[in-house]
Parts: C-alpha cells; sequence; structure tokens
C-alpha cells in the first residue's frame, strides 16, 4: 500500500489515480481521493495546488514556466514496487511532452526577439496607364505627379540609407529638402542630384529626345556614358537629349555622321500668353502644342488619349500644329488639325490611322 501522507505536490501529479480524479474520468478513482481528502485535512493545501497545476497542464490554462521549470527538476520516478495495478495511463507524459515543446518554441522566441529580424524591404512601384495621372506622396514628404505611361521605382533603402528613384516616362518632383540625404532620379539617359526643388523630367522610350525642365532650386545632371561629365541646371532652364543625329536642330547638328552619345541642348523652358509653362501644362491637365510636328506630337496624342496612332504617309508627319488641348477627346483634336492641315484618318478601336 502506498503511503501518500507525505506526498508533495509534485508526487501527487505524476500519480496515476490523481490525474484519474482531476480529470473525473474514472469513479473509482474519484470515490478514492474524495475519502481521502477527508480523511488527511492536514494534505488539503497540498493537494489543492496539485489539482491547480494539473487543470494548467492538461491545456485549460496558460503553461506558467516557472512551474513547468520545478516539476522537471524535481520529478522523480517511483519504484516498480510503489505502483498501484490500475491499467496505465500516459496521459501526464503527453501533457509534460507539450508543455516542454511550448516552453522550447517560448524560449527560441525569446532568444530571437521579434524586432531584432532584419526588416524585409520590398521595392515601390508606381505606374500610371494611358490617359491616367498619379499623384504620389513619397514617406520623405516630396510630392511626385506621374503622367500617363510611365513608371517610378523606389529604391529599396528610399527614405532609410538614400532617396533614389528611377523613372520611366513623364514626372514633375517637388522634392523636400534634406542636406544629409539628396534626392537623385535614375533615367535611362541621365541621373539627377537634387537637394530641395522642383522639376520636370520627361522620358519615354523609343522616343528621339528626353528632357528636363528646372522650375525652382537647383539640380546638377549627370549623363550616362559621359565619364562623369556634368550640368548645373537653374531656375527656368531646360536640358533636352537628342539620342537620334536627324532630330537635332541645325545649329547643333554634328559633324560626323554618326552619334555615338546623346548631343544635348540648353535652352529656356517656353512660355505661353498666359503665362504657361509649355512643358508644364500637362500637371494642370493641359495639351500644349506649340508649332511641332505631327510625328513630334504624336507620343503626346497617344499617351494623352490612351490610343495608338498609325502615319501612312511620310509627308503627313512634317505638319506642323500649334495648340491647346483640355476636355477634347481624340476625335475632336484631330479634327482641329485639319483645320490647318488637310489629311485623313480612321479610327478603329483605339488605333488610328492618319494618312493623306
Amino acid at each position: 500500500m502506498i503511503d501518500r501522507s507525505l506526498f508533495n505536490v509534485e508526487d501527487f501529479l505524476v500519480d496515476n489515480t490523481f490525474q484519474l480524479y482531476c480529470a473525473g474520468t474514472d469513479k473509482l478513482c474519484i470515490s478514492y481521493w474524495e475519502n481521502y481528502i477527508k480523511a488527511h485535512p492536514e494534505q488539503e493545501t497540498v493537494i489543492a495546488e496539485a489539482k491547480r497545476l494539473y487543470v494548467i497542464l492538461s491545456g485549460n490554462k496558460k503553461p506558467l514556466n516557472k512551474q513547468v521549470d520545478l516539476l522537471k527538476n524535481n520529478i522523480e520516478p517511483q519504484n516498480e514496487a510503489d505502483i498501484i495495478p490500475i491499467h496505465k495511463n500516459y496521459m501526464w507524459l503527453k501533457i509534460a511532452a507539450a508543455v516542454l515543446l511550448m516552453v522550447g518554441v517560448a524560449v527560441i522566441f525569446k532568444n530571437n526577439p521579434k524586432e531584432n529580424t532584419p526588416k524585409v524591404s520590398l521595392v515601390t512601384n508606381f505606374s500610371t496607364k494611358g490617359g491616367e495621372k498619379k499623384k504620389i506622396t513619397l514617406s520623405d514628404g516630396s510630392v511626385v505627379l506621374l503622367n500617363a505611361k510611365s513608371t517610378l521605382t523606389l529604391d529599396k533603402n528610399f527614405n532609410e540609407k538614400n532617396r533614389e528613384v528611377n523613372l520611366v516616362g513623364e514626372a514633375f518632383f517637388d522634392v523636400t529638402h534634406n542636406k544629409s540625404k539628396p534626392f537623385k532620379v535614375h533615367t535611362e539617359d541621365f541621373d539627377i542630384n537634387v537637394l530641395g526643388t522642383s522639376f520636370n523630367v520627361k522620358i519615354y522610350p523609343g522616343e528621339a529626345t528626353s528632357e528636363t525642365v528646372l522650375i525652382k532650386g537647383l539640380i546638377v545632371m549627370e549623363g550616362k556614358g559621359t565619364k562623369g561629365s556634368s550640368i548645373t541646371l537653374r531656375p527656368s532652364q531646360k536640358v533636352t537629349f537628342y539620342k537620334k543625329a536627324d532630330e537635332l536642330p541645325s545649329n547643333i547638328k554634328p559633324q560626323k555622321p554618326s552619334v555615338v552619345h546623346p548631343q544635348i541642348a540648353i535652352n529656356q523652358y517656353t512660355k505661353v500668353n498666359d503665362s504657361t509653362i509649355v512643358e508644364m501644362a500637362w500637371t494642370q491637365n493641359r495639351l500644349e502644342i506649340l508649332d511641332q510636328t505631327f510625328a513630334e506630337v504624336k507620343g503626346d496624342l497617344e499617351r494623352w488619349y490612351n490610343v495608338e496612332i498609325i502615319f501612312n504617309d511620310r509627308e503627313v508627319e512634317k505638319y506642323r500644329f500649334t495648340a491647346t488641348f483640355r476636355h477634347e477627346n481624340i476625335e475632336q483634336a484631330l479634327k482641329a488639325f485639319q483645320d490647318a492641315e488637310h489629311f485623313k484618318y480612321e479610327i478603329k478601336g483605339n488605333q488610328i490611322t492618319i494618312s493623306k
């Protein structure tokens, strides 16, 4: 017969009959322990504590690490001669294993806190479709207005280690000043270094020219493949990169027939009668065309109206126009052009074919 008068909390917990009593699954064990508690009032406190721990360890409450460690350090196996001949119950072993597993997981999280985990920085992309514009406020407070069919990509460390972006298309930048983190715009043809200023960049793939217009502040442009040469722009200045020799103005035609690197022209931006800056009119929802050929405005019309324009006659491409469009649709715009030059057009879906 087992003498339980000297049992401590851990002894009760490893006793099979006590487990069955606490679980309420065996009538004989329940009856035995109810009578035992009445007969041993001096152990009432210890038994109550053992019963409380059993409830905790069986999953009804969150495990307490100190109590688990205490159990692990103090539990000792009973001699086979002391075991009551009742069918074996492995519930305690399962519970203990589960508790130890949870304790191990807790230790791992404690030693590797979440805040110490390296942050995963994702590159952020902003893009627009044809006929769409998008206003973007960056995390550093800078504001970007993205024109149609354009993409702005932020560096993964933007506003943490640097303020660098990549642009394809056209965008107006109003940059927040931060001397310790210069703002940089990377494009296919050039890079722009900024401290705090407003400027417009237009660089669409496949087009003969790309340009930058400075509204206020100061920027430094570095051409790609120019071995570190740079251009410093001041307010009202415009830099145009001519990618093809046949697109160069006559006053800057190269001596050699082939051009390895883009040729550069520096001028003033263009204003119309109401003081609107032609190169910036798109930010005011206006399409300004000032003495430009049909071929030169083709890309602007395609992006503005989300259409595709095909010329069937080279002569039509050379027609020159001056116009301002606000709310007109593409057909109204083409009819306005027809008032200045004779040509025909056919619209099928979003494709427009223009012929003489």
